[in-house]
């Protein structure tokens, strides 16, 4: 007979290091930042009478989405080196 499979909170069972989820967050994170700020450039148009922030509002949204999709699914490193491995020693001579 086989070994019945250990169960979830066993020490042998290693989680994975990754965030796994639902592809529609990132897609959220991305069009919400596109709308926000895109909306927020067109009142500062509006208000300021330019017609150029609307464009970097809808630029910036993007980009902060991105980085918020890319910080939620734990793709990047930690400023501290969470997720780098360990430098080699080297021996100074």
């Amino acid at each position: 007979m086989s070994q019945p499979d250990p169960a979830p909170d066993s020490p042998n069972e290693t989680a994975p290091s990754t965030y796994q989820g639902d592809p529609w967050h990132a897609y959220g994170y991305i069009v919400s930042g596109v709308f926000l700020y895109g909306f927020l450039g067109w009142l500062a148009d509006r208000w300021l009478g330019t017609s150029f922030l609307v464009a970097i509002g809808i630029l910036l949204g993007a980009g902060l989405g991105i980085y918020l999709t890319i910080k939620r699914f734990d793709a990047l490193p930690d400023w501290r080196g969470k997720n780098r491995a360990p430098a080699p020693d080297v021996d100074e001579k």
